[in-house]
């Protein structure tokens, strides 16, 4: 399996990220094998991201981050408010603050989060 990060314009690996609502979580695919999920419980109208968990192979791959943005992308469309309980999640939000404005503006502090500077742009992405 090739490790390297999956930029736009790679076509090394082919990544997939779903939605497995019967288990709730959402898994990240490399060539056809399940290498990862972020765990979540929906609450009230509110996605709670609790745990992600990528297979070690892959931490120096840069994936994760991968995986949040496309995670958040998703939940972005569907006009879903996040509440990042996930380390992971809050770290990759850490440095991306566009993101922020999916996180209801009163538990903003929860999470440690100032309000973002700017609001995120609305572009269509293949998913």
């Amino acid at each position: 399996m090739d490790l390297r990060y999956p930029d736009r314009s790679s076509t090394s690996l082919r990544t997939a990220v779903r939605d497995n609502m019967k288990l709730s979580r959402f898994e990240l695919y490399v060539d056809g094998d399940n290498v990862g999920y972020l765990q979540y419980e929906t609450r009230q109208g509110q996605i709670w991201l609790l745990h992600t968990t990528i297979d070690q192979r892959l931490k120096r791959s840069r994936l994760d981050g991968y995986f949040v943005e496309n995670v958040l992308e998703n939940l972005h469309r569907r006009r879903l408010a996040v509440m990042p309980f996930c380390p992971t999640v809050r770290g990759y939000l850490g440095g991306h603050p566009e993101w922020a404005s999916l996180i209801p503006a009163s538990e903003r502090s929860r999470f440690r989060l100032t309000p973002a500077s700017r609001s995120r742009k609305t572009t269509s992405r293949a998913s």
